[in-house]
């Protein structure tokens, strides 16, 4: 059987909508963050930060259980329409429970500490969850369908209308803070979002629903506990660094990682496609297959990453001071330190995709647990003596463990046809 061409290495089609369309969502985020540094002081970018961590964890937790199934899933379903159909509805009713939780839990960890509850960073932080997940799933629903151009014109045009809100309102004298601007991400999110949403609409039907949900919990039964261990490892230690060290030391560990996040857009561009890739190789070709699909993309990708990499942590005082100005320069070291952790995240979600296609997630959640172990092993030594650096380091070496975790398990044998299907 003919092994699927590693779409990425040809960059045309899905492959190039899918580079342009990350590139757009994340340098949104990357501009939309200097911006946030460039306009407000170091503490409000600190809090800034808090409500994008937040915010990141409960799109963790939507990814797991709707968009990383989607992906996985959407080459081999037999009725697109109505699977498509069942997924937004899912979605919608996620995503709102999402965006109560991540108020809830906002307004939880200020009483905790002792200050006053700030009512529209809350209620802000609420809305952007609920935006944001609901955009993820109308992109990934896009990408799997063969309508990537749609998704990177809808990608585009928040790009375009954030920066003009913000302007405006710098232009008419009025203040900016941390609320405000999440406000207008929240805003951009669901203006660019609903018309996808609404013109996909179709009454699903509940034999359909309790289908779809049934073979994403399939996969997510595994995914979802990867999220919770994944916010052990690294959001955790951002929030423990912020409560330790305080918020401006939040603020410069998040300028480090805004930098690195030039590499980590190709790597989640690959999410729209090399699962999807990954799993029709699989189906076609089985083992060889899959694996010479993924060995051809970690050898295209493995170049571009390295030297991306390498040219934003040398020089990393320069470009914290460029990009972010003078007060970010002591936060070089943090930088080097998570470009390494970004090299052994690569290595680590090129392994991933074998056990995702083999549709046993469950290794990939013993993996992060063991990073999240030593994540939780290091974290009080670490940042107690070297403060953000270490923080910083913590983060890299625990995502280097969970590579070496994957790597240990995908030595110690293939998984039979049978095996790999039960689920």
């Amino acid at each position: 059987m003919r092994v699927l061409p590693p779409l990425l290495a040809r960059l045309r089609g899905p492959a190039l909508l899918s580079l342009l369309d990350q590139a757009a969502v994340s340098g949104f985020g990357f501009l939309a963050g200097i911006a946030a540094a460039r306009l407000i002081d170091m503490e409000a970018f600190g809090r800034f930060a808090l409500v994008l961590i937040v915010a990141g964890f409960a799109q963790g937790l939507h990814n797991a259980l709707v968009t990383a199934p989607l992906m996985t899933l959407a080459g081999s379903v037999r009725h697109p329409a109505r699977y498509a159909a069942a997924v937004s509805t899912g979605a919608l009713v996620l995503a709102a429970g999402l965006a109560l939780g991540v108020a809830g839990a906002l307004a939880l960890y200020f009483s905790v500490r002792g200050e006053a509850v700030p009512v529209d960073l809350v209620t802000a932080a609420g809305a952007l969850t609920l935006a944001q997940n609901l955009q993820l799933t109308a992109r990934r629903l896009l990408f799997a369908y063969g309508g990537g151009a749609k998704a990177l014109a809808m990608d585009l045009v928040r790009a375009a209308t954030f920066p003009l809100a913000v302007a405006g309102l710098w232009a008419a004298g009025i203040p900016l803070d941390a609320a405000r601007l999440v406000e207008f991400l929240a805003l951009t999110a669901f203006l660019t979002t609903l018309p996808v949403l609404l013109g996909r609409a179709v009454e699903p039907g509940r034999r359909q629903l309790t289908v779809t949900a049934r073979r994403h919990w399939q996969m997510a039964r595994w995914l979802l506990p990867v999220v919770l261990v994944t916010f052990g490892q690294e959001q955790l230690v951002w929030i423990l660094a912020g409560g330790t060290l305080g918020d401006e030391a939040l603020g410069g560990l998040r300028a480090a990682q805004y930098l690195v996040g030039i590499v980590l857009l190709m790597l989640a561009a690959t999410e729209n496609v090399v699962p999807t890739g990954a799993g029709r190789a699989y189906e076609t070709g089985g083992e060889p297959a899959l694996r010479a699909y993924l060995l051809a993309v970690t050898r295209r990708l493995g170049v571009p990453v390295g030297f991306l990499l390498a040219l934003v942590a040398v020089p990393a005082d320069l470009w914290l001071r460029l990009v972010f100005g003078a007060p970010y320069m002591p936060y070089a070291p943090c930088l080097r330190w998570l470009a390494l952790g970004v090299a052994f995240i690569f290595l680590r979600d090129m392994v991933a995709q074998i056990f995702r296609a083999r549709r046993r997630t469950d290794v990939i959640f013993r993996a992060f647990a063991v990073s999240f172990a030593v994540s939780l092993a290091l974290i009080q030594p670490l940042l107690g003596r070297y403060g953000a650096t270490g923080a910083a380091a913590v983060v890299a070496l625990a995502h280097g463990a969970s590579l070496v975790a994957l790597l240990a398990a995908l030595g110690r044998g293939r998984a039979t046809p049978a095996e790999s299907r039960r689920c």
